[in-house]
């Protein structure tokens, strides 16, 4: 923690080594507590016990001793290896992986509630890192209403907070964050801790609170870096301001801070500005400003400031200087972020427009020829147009829309933009409730405009509706001439069309009406309206994705394809995903190079926590010399869960038609998952944007490694054995466990039994032509006589075993009995 460097400015992460959500960068495996996954997962390889032992006539058939004969591990010391390890798993980030173990440490450990809750309690952090909030608080709401050892209880109001904080519930993380403070013993780590405390109380509004959480930070024997930042911090909720002001003018004075200036500068600006007195706030910023040698996020901050200031008083130049110059320092993650883009790129529209019409306005008051003047007065007119639609349609700051367009009509009473400007002060006012001048403009349109288009959408009697509820509206017909286009009614489609051009001629979803009207003509045999339709489109609306599949229909028609007559609609509107063809970019062909297997499902179709689970508990009871990892990934436009490494195409498909065999896991899953074996390096392009349907059609090989995963009630015929052994070559050896039926069906001890007796039938049919009688039975009885041997063989083994565990196991059953009379303590 100490080495890593804190931006102070946003909110401190819990844990420095926790999970950006918005990273786009694939985390991959491993990470520095890998050696402890190593130790855990040899230890549990070496000493696990999952032979049940014989029963034992002594013991009463207690319900006790009865679930103790149905655990699945009786090593008594083994829990601890399973919770390392997936702890280390936590620490190195990978989540899933995380999960996977924890949820196999529950399930094994079932019988002992420590450690259930240990496992749960990591599972819930595991859960928040991944952004899986609805399963952390499920998990969460289990161990509320349990009664947890006091050091697990620490823990667990530690990882809740977490919880809180990612889900933005800052309120209710205040007082399990304030607790987990209260228990920390490391000085560095409470610090960062009460810190972020500060910050949680500024961001609620709670100034005061804020403040005394940034001084506490300066009697913890706290290095100068931070008690500087607690400083900044405190001058952002200061109530007072004097005595701040002060220590911070005594800071700018010290030459050791010449670093520093415009970070302390901005702050004494905070605190003026606190005090309401802009102008020198104003002052101190300009100074941090122009003091900046670092010109980083401290100047960004600052110039913000001064940005929100200008913005406020309506001085647009100035406040776009200091927006566009502070976005290129800020970090996207900065809380502000999104708010000053916006404003710097609306600014950067508008400001243009203001500075000509000033600019212009200068020039009419000077000698000039009367063209001159003539061009000159069409600048201002245009520019006042464009400011009026930029105030009202992206800044919404109607009182300045309605100067400029006030002022256009007074200044150019004969402009061709009249009727516009009518329309536009005529949605002003009806938006803002002033329905006297909304019916006004509304009047001067139907007398002075009487053809136009929006005298005929005000005819409409439900109009004021519609504008009133335009987005609702718009999206309402969108939808329902989509699904008529589905059901293949043209005429119905067309209909729409017309009524969405009366009255959401200039709407967000008038190019995805025109393309549905285009490929209803398609749907009606009419070649040259169609290609008439989809040629206005591509006119009217040449950059979007509309328009992409009209230019892809257009091609085809050129082309010569015939055009088939009442042909069915097109599936789905991803026309630029459709239209694709594999492009030149050349995917890796090679089946030698490290390969993944994905299982691929739309966004929010399953529970991604049952396809984890279901994935582990197979990889866990099929393999226990190998570990895979797991990772959620984004492969546009679908979600998948990666299981990985493979070692080439081979050793994938064998997994993949393994997993797909495998009837327990079948059952725990839902329909709609596909899965996919790809080769690492192609599965980089696919992130990078290439589509699923372009690897298909280059690499043909792999469509037939895509294995269904079918329903339980059909794969039962179609089951069947697939080792999956390692490949031989000069590399090092990956250690696959051979499958057997009984690996792949996890059969009972009676299944296992009719099974063998089944091929020892078949095995003897196979040679009943050619061996007699005699043979036969003699056969039969060498058989009889090996299992004997084999029977006797493994008696001997367990009994061995069994003598060698029995006092370990005697003194586990007494440190049970200890626990569940403590907890019995407890709970009473």
């Amino acid at each position: 923690m100490e080495s890593r460097i804190d931006n102070y400015h946003d909110l401190l992460p819990m844990y420095p080594n926790s999970s950006d959500l918005n990273d786009t960068v694939v985390k991959q495996p491993g990470g520095p507590f890998d050696k402890v996954v190593e130790k855990m997962a040899r230890a549990i390889q070496e000493h696990s016990i999952t032979v049940k032992p014989r029963r034992d006539p002594s013991q009463p058939n207690t319900q006790q001793y009865r679930d103790w004969l149905r655990q699945s591990e009786f090593n008594p010391f083994i829990d601890r290896p399973w919770l390392l390890m997936g702890k280390a798993h936590v620490q190195n980030k990978d989540y899933t992986e995380a999960v996977s173990v924890l949820s196999q440490t529950v399930r094994l450990f079932n019988y002992d509630i420590d450690v259930v809750s240990e496992a749960q309690v990591w599972m819930m952090r595991a859960y928040a890192e991944m952004g899986w909030f609805s399963d952390a608080e499920n998990l969460a709401a289990t161990l509320q209403v349990r009664s947890l050892p006091k050091n697990l209880q620490n823990e667990f109001n530690e990882f809740y907070a977490f919880l809180l904080l990612c889900k933005k519930d800052y309120r209710d993380a205040v007082p399990f964050l304030i607790q987990t403070i209260g228990n920390e013993k490391s000085k560095i780590r409470k610090r960062r801790l009460q810190f972020l405390l500060g910050q949680i109380y500024t961001d609620l509004g709670e100034r005061e609170n804020a403040y005394k959480a940034f001084e506490q930070i300066k009697g913890l024997n706290t290095p100068y870096e931070e008690t500087f930042n607690a400083l900044m911090a405190q001058s952002q909720v200061t109530t007072g301001g004097r005595e701040i002001i002060g220590e911070l003018q005594k800071m700018a004075s010290n030459k050791k801070n010449e670093e520093y200036l415009d970070q302390i500068y901005a702050a004494i600006g905070n605190a003026y500005l606190s005090q309401n007195n802009i102008e020198k706030a104003i002052e101190n910023y300009l100074l941090a400003e122009r003091k900046s040698v670092r010109n980083g996020v401290e100047k960004a901050l600052a110039q913000v400031a001064l940005g929100d200031i200008y913005f406020n008083r309506k001085e647009f130049i100035k406040a776009e200087l200091r927006y566009s110059g502070a976005l290129s320092a800020l970090p996207r993650s900065n809380k502000d972020y999104s708010r000053i883009e916006f404003r710097a790129n609306v600014l950067g529209e508008l400001v243009p427009h203001i500075a000509a019409v000033a600019a212009q306005d200068s020039l009419q008051h000077l000698p000039a020829s009367p063209g001159t003047l003539k061009a000159s007065g069409k600048i201002i007119e245009e520019g006042l147009f464009n400011i009026g639609n930029i105030a009202k349609d992206r800044l919404e700051d109607f009182d300045l829309a309605v100067k400029a367009y006030n002022r256009h009509l007074a200044d150019f009473p004969e402009s061709i933009q009249r009727k516009d400007v009518y329309y536009r002060l005529y949605l002003i006012y009806l938006r803002t409730g002033n329905r006297t001048m909304a019916q006004n403009f509304k009047n001067r349109i139907v007398l002075e405009f009487p053809a136009s288009e929006y005298a005929a959408a005000m005819s409409d009697p439900n109009y004021e509706y519609v504008v009133r509820n335009y987005a609702r509206v718009q999206d309402s017909l969108y939808q329902q001439t989509y699904r008529a286009y589905q059901q293949g009614q043209a005429k119905r489609v067309q209909e729409n069309f017309e009524q969405a051009q009366k009255l959401f001629s200039n709407g967000n979803l008038m190019p995805k009406f025109m393309l549905l009207n285009a490929l209803s003509l398609a749907q009606s045999g009419n070649r040259e309206q169609l290609e008439a339709a989809l040629q206005g489109l591509a006119q009217k609306y040449p950059d979007t994705k509309e328009t992409a599949m009209a230019q892809h229909i257009l091609t085809g028609l050129s082309e010569g394809k015939a055009l088939a007559a009442n042909a069915s609609a097109i599936p789905k509107l991803d026309w630029v995903r459709e239209a694709v063809v594999a492009d030149t970019v050349s995917f890796n062909a090679r089946k030698d190079l490290p390969h993944s297997y994905l299982l691929l499902f739309p966004s929010d179709s399953i529970r991604k926590n049952d396809l984890l689970f279901a994935v582990s508990d197979f990889n866990f009871s099929n393999f226990r010399l190998r570990i895979f990892n797991t990772a959620y990934i984004r492969v546009a436009p679908y979600e998948a869960l990666q299981i990985r490494p493979f070692r080439s195409f081979d050793e994938a498909g064998r997994y993949a038609a393994m997993i797909a065999a495998d009837s327990i896991f079948r059952q725990q899953i839902t329909s709609g998952i596909v899965p996919l074996v790809i080769s690492d390096d192609n599965l980089e392009f696919l992130q990078a944007g290439k589509s699923i349907s372009e690897y298909m059609a280059f690499y043909s090989d792999s469509i037939r490694m895509i294995v269904p995963i079918k329903g339980p009630e059909i794969m039962a015929e179609t089951e069947k054995t697939v080792p999956l052994e390692p490949e031989k070559n000069d590399g090092p050896a990956v250690i696959l466990q051979q499958q057997t039926p009984k690996q792949l069906e996890r059969l009972t001890v009676e299944q296992r039994r009719a099974e063998l007796e089944r091929k020892a039938e078949e095995a003897l049919k196979q040679t009943g032509n050619v061996l007699s009688k005699r043979d036969r039975e003699r056969i039969l009885k060498e058989r009889e006589q090996s299992r004997k041997e084999l029977v006797k063989q493994r008696e001997r083994e367990l009994k061995q075993r069994e003598k060698a565990r029995k006092e370990e196991l005697k003194r586990r059953e007494r440190e049970r009995r200890q626990k569940m009379k403590e907890q019995k303590r407890l709970h009473k």
